[in-house]
């Protein structure tokens, strides 16, 4: 191999070795410091929404319908006196349907079912307790899903957000001044919430609920609201400088 011929081969391994470095070219990965804060927002309720059943079974599918009908009147006429707003109270379709029982492993007829619910919104919580004593008064078959809510509960939930994030930046300062260091730009920062976390504070919305027999000399309902709980999670990471 000439001379010439070794140099030029030299060179080009030279160069190829210099494309081929990555410490040459990239970036250095700046210093971070991430962090986690939690926020919350207690209030207490100020609406409760409540689902009222009417059901009957007959012989005739026609007097089923009507027997519904006549409770679901009662109510409606009872709760647009505590629940006035437009869309306080919601009506559901009529559900029929035959029902069967087992008689010695037998499939017998029963009669026609008949079914309606009534959906309503209290908006003056004062007023819960009165209307469920007259509600008991009536034929209803149960009184479901009663629990309570905020109508601010959007701006409650961004509240909680920006509770949560001030806590991971004083945490990140926290961090930086033991660690005898500045903190510099935010490089991200990101809600971390679950849906089953959020579910999980949600958990105690349901009220307590004790009902009594109609013929406990009007003992009614006992109803205990829980306070609501708004709650976020962020993650923070910040540069060093």
């Amino acid at each position: 191999m000439t001379t010439a011929y070794r140099f030029g081969f030299f060179v080009l391994l030279a160069a190829l070795g210099a494309c081929q470095s990555p410490s040459a070219t990239a970036p250095a990965t700046p210093r971070q410091v991430r962090t986690v804060g939690y926020g919350s927002v207690t209030v207490y309720p100020d609406f409760a929404e409540l689902t009222v059943d009417a059901e009957f079974t007959r012989p005739k599918l026609k007097d089923a319908v009507a027997e519904v009908q006549t409770v679901v009147d009662q109510v409606l006429a009872l709760s647009k006196r505590y629940a006035p707003g437009p869309n306080d109270v919601r009506v559901s379709s009529t559900s029929s349907d035959k029902e069967f029982t087992y008689v010695r492993e037998k499939r017998v007829f029963v009669g026609f079912n008949s079914t309606q619910s009534v959906t309503v919104r209290i908006t003056d919580l004062r007023r819960l307790s009165p209307y469920l004593e007259e509600l008991l008064a009536t034929r209803i078959n149960s009184i479901k899903n009663l629990n309570y809510g905020h109508t601010r509960a959007d701006s409650l939930r961004r509240e909680a957000d920006v509770l949560a994030l001030a806590d991971a930046v004083k945490t990140a300062d926290k961090m930086c001044a033991a660690l005898k260091v500045r903190r510099g730009a935010v490089l991200e920062a990101s809600d971390s919430s679950s849906p089953e976390s959020a579910q999980d504070e949600w958990s105690g919305r349901q009220a307590n609920i004790e009902l009594y027999g109609k013929g406990f000399g009007g003992r009614g309902f006992k109803t205990s609201p829980e306070l609501l709980r708004f709650a976020s999670v962020c993650s923070l990471t910040s540069a060093l400088e």
